[in-house]
């Protein structure tokens, strides 16, 4: 039986993060309804099946008798899912190094590990022997990583997006921070927000050779954000493709505006770069807000914001969904496990 090489992240199209969620639920959802295994092997060739990048793996999976048994499934598996030669080696880098590691950790709780400045010591070697073996260990992940992550191929006619000073915010530690410096220093009587603005389609521009095109969207959305916003008021990177403000009121009609800036300030900056590069993916705001009157955990106003982003985007709903900060205390513990520690 002829044995396929293993397919490589060149195999098919980049797909977006839409619609890898999209196909990997279809995947589940086959195997649920043929009551097969939920393991990695089956949803894998399900997905390459269904991603359709894969003509011959494709044609073979249809010629499979009905009901699909696991029985054929592994053996498809087997023939066009060849296991990768960097996975084993990972295995083997991980398994060295979780065990140099174990014999250091031993030595240090039995207090034997004494490091002087000359090399050559027992405790030198096991050092320089967790280093060697780390090291190698990584440069297998990076391998595994090659063969997994298409490397991506930049898109011509981004140049001139480029030609403009780089606007950074700060990110989550920093908003963390400013939250812990104004809950300390008092709330104003008009309570404090975190509007959370999730730009979809930005995330997956680095991936599709588009990494210009991204750094300009979030430069232009930085730039813009604190013109929009007041002089105390701040914005910050809380993710990828997430955009934080904090701000210093909680009126529903004033944060709705302001979303409502910013989604324009996203569309407009997406029809410049698309006159450039018009394979650029659409783009969509989606909000969700977290406000309080009172001291709230940092964790406890991102987690409710975040869950109310979350809704936003479940019913693709283009305005702000508001929330009030839970006063529970056993949600404010769930919040700083999920999210960060406890305000000190």
């Amino acid at each position: 039986m002829e044995v396929n090489s293993m397919p490589t992240a060149t195999d098919h199209p980049i797909l977006q993060g839409n619609q890898a969620d999209a196909i990997g639920r279809r995947a589940l959802g086959f195997l649920s309804n043929q009551r097969l295994a939920l393991t990695p092997a089956n949803f894998q060739l399900i997905f390459e099946v269904l991603a359709e990048g894969r003509a011959e793996l494709r044609e073979a999976f249809v010629k499979l008798p009905k009901p699909v048994r696991q029985g054929d499934l592994t053996a498809l598996a087997s023939r066009y899912l060849v296991a990768s030669p960097a996975l084993d080696q990972l295995k083997v880098s991980t398994s060295e190094a979780l065990s140099t590691l174990g014999e250091l950790r031993k030595a240090l709780e039995a207090g034997t590990l004494i490091v002087p400045d000359d090399a050559g010591t027992e405790g030198g070697d096991l050092l320089s022997s967790v280093d060697d073996q780390v090291g190698q260990c990584l440069e297998a992940l990076q391998r595994v990583r090659d063969q997994l992550v298409p490397t991506a191929v930049e898109v011509p006619g981004q140049e001139h997006l480029t030609a403009q000073l780089t606007f950074g915010l700060g990110g989550y530690q920093a908003l963390e921070d400013r939250i812990q410096e104004m809950v300390a220093g008092g709330l104003s009587d008009q309570g404090l927000s975190l509007l959370l603005c999730r730009v979809e389609g930005l995330e997956p521009l680095e991936r599709a050779g588009l990494s210009k095109v991204c750094d300009y969207m979030k430069n232009t959305l930085g730039r813009f954000s604190h013109r929009l916003i007041g002089k105390d008021d701040t914005a910050y990177w809380t993710g990828p493709d997430e955009l934080g403000l904090l701000i210093g009121a909680t009126s529903e009609t004033y944060l709705a505006q302001l979303g409502e800036k910013l989604s324009r300030v996203v569309a407009d900056a997406e029809g410049i770069a698309r006159r450039s590069v018009k394979s650029l993916p659409k783009m969509a705001c989606h909000f969700g807000c977290a406000r309080t009157h009172r001291p709230v955990l940092a964790a406890q106003l991102y987690g409710t914001a975040r869950q109310s982003l979350q809704r936003a985007e479940l019913t693709e709903s283009a305005l702000p969904i508001f929330s009030e900060v839970a006063a529970d205390p056993g949600m404010a513990r769930r919040y700083e496990a999920l999210y960060g520690r406890r305000l000190r």
